[in-house]
């Protein structure tokens, strides 16, 4: 015999109230994992300001321009398929 108490089911209240907080976790997640990719000496991509960088510990180069995808709502679902392969950055 368990000698935990069974567990009563979320309402959709206590749910959404919990799926709430996701869109925070997940930006904290990525911004610890940046952190760490750059400390560990790393290199990322980054998007900014209309431009793809590649970051590092010692520099941030610009390596293309990034065309805009539009205006989405938040929590709007996107499907996005290779237009064409992607090279290795050198």
């Amino acid at each position: 015999m368990s000698r935990k108490s069974d567990k009563r089911p979320l309402t959709d209240k206590q749910i959404s109230a919990q799926e709430s907080h996701i869109p925070k976790i997940a930006a904290r997640a990525f911004a610890n994992a940046y952190k760490a990719a750059i400390a560990s000496g790393a290199t990322v991509l980054v998007v900014a300001d209309g431009q793809l960088f590649k970051v590092s510990k010692t520099e941030r180069v610009a390596l293309r321009a990034i065309e805009p995808y539009g205006t989405l709502k938040s929590g709007t679902h996107i499907k996005i398929t290779k237009k064409a392969q992607l090279h290795a950055l050198n």
